[in-house]
């Protein structure tokens, strides 16, 4: 690297050696701090989910293995893995506000399980999974709080789990 930088010490040409060593110092920088869009991960016993880029992720706890669950213009995030990490709810705004969905960890179509057009945030998964955990803002207007509900992994109706304002939870 050192006999790099001398080279272009030798060849300095006006305002030209500052703007490429400013060009060469960042892209060094880039390509040592490698891929920092991994967000929101959550683990099972064997797989780690995460979003890149808007869509939802899932590879072996070794980083092999990726495979990209979901590829829609919608954003996807908050992915949680049921219990026995066979399916994973999720958010995502693809019905133009924010509600609940549930896909396989092995991937296939994802199926919507919360209706109500309030905004819905996948939260995490009952001990039995059978239920999904999720936050929302139904019946806290005009205040805009949200509340902790639950709907079965299936689909069907939402169970209101406390009038206390939540955003955030899990059960023990």
């Amino acid at each position: 690297m050192k006999s790099f930088f001398a080279k272009l010490l030798f060849l300095n040409n006006g305002g030209r050696f500052y703007f490429s060593i400013v060009f060469l110092s960042a892209s060094i920088m880039v390509q040592a701090q490698g891929t920092r869009l991994l967000r929101q991960p959550d683990m099972s016993v064997s797989q780690v989910a995460f979003v890149y880029g808007a869509d939802l992720w899932v590879s072996d706890l070794n980083g092999q293995n990726v495979l990209r669950l979901t590829s829609t213009p919608a954003v996807e995030s908050e992915p949680h893995f049921s219990p026995d990490g066979q399916w994973i709810a999720f958010t995502s705004d693809r019905s133009g506000s924010n509600a609940v969905y549930v896909v396989s960890a092995k991937g296939g179509e994802a199926t919507r399980v919360t209706w109500h057009p309030a905004s819905s945030v996948a939260r995490g998964w009952s001990n039995d999974g059978k239920n999904i955990l999720y936050s929302c803002e139904r019946e806290t207007a005009p205040t805009a709080h949200m509340r902790l509900w639950s709907v079965p992994a299936t689909g069907g109706p939402s169970k209101l789990l406390s009038r206390q304002w939540g955003n955030d939870g899990c059960y023990s």
